[in-house]
């Protein structure tokens, strides 16, 4: 008997996974406007710079120029940690807050995201506030 219902339980686990995989990958995940921030300044704290340029659209993108040139900033770049806050909905498309901090200095920075062919790219950074009293805030 058990012979007969191994394959059948192989059969269902094997449906019911692929199901799982289909399900995660049409859901959408990662798309959220918080998401492409997050990857965005991970991929700079990991020093993956193409990652990194994937994620910005114009006009920032053009003020880069280059993977290379984005690279040369990641690293000069002292950044330690980051913590993504709140998303704000607009007709143009996303403001995510994040929280930059480096060894001497703590930002928040207003990021301006939009769709592009259906996924989020960066558009723009803004210094709302910092620790030392910069930014809009």
């Amino acid at each position: 008997m058990l012979t007969r219902t191994w394959p059948k339980v192989a059969i269902g686990l094997a449906v019911a996974a692929a199901i799982g995989v289909e399900v995660f990958v049409l859901s959408g995940a990662g798309d959220e406007p918080a998401d492409a921030v997050t990857g965005y300044f991970q991929a700079a704290i990991d020093e993956d710079c193409p990652k990194a340029f994937d994620l910005l659209a114009d006009p920032i993108r053009g003020s880069y120029g280059s993977v290379e040139r984005l690279c040369d900033r990641a690293r000069a770049d002292t950044m330690v940690s980051f913590q993504v806050g709140d998303t704000e909905l607009t007709d143009e498309g996303a403001k995510v807050f994040v929280t930059l901090v480096r060894p001497n200095l703590t930002l928040v920075d207003a990021v301006t995201l939009v769709s592009v062919e259906g996924a989020w790219k960066i558009a723009s950074f803004e210094v709302v506030s910092s620790d030392r009293g910069h930014g809009q805030r």
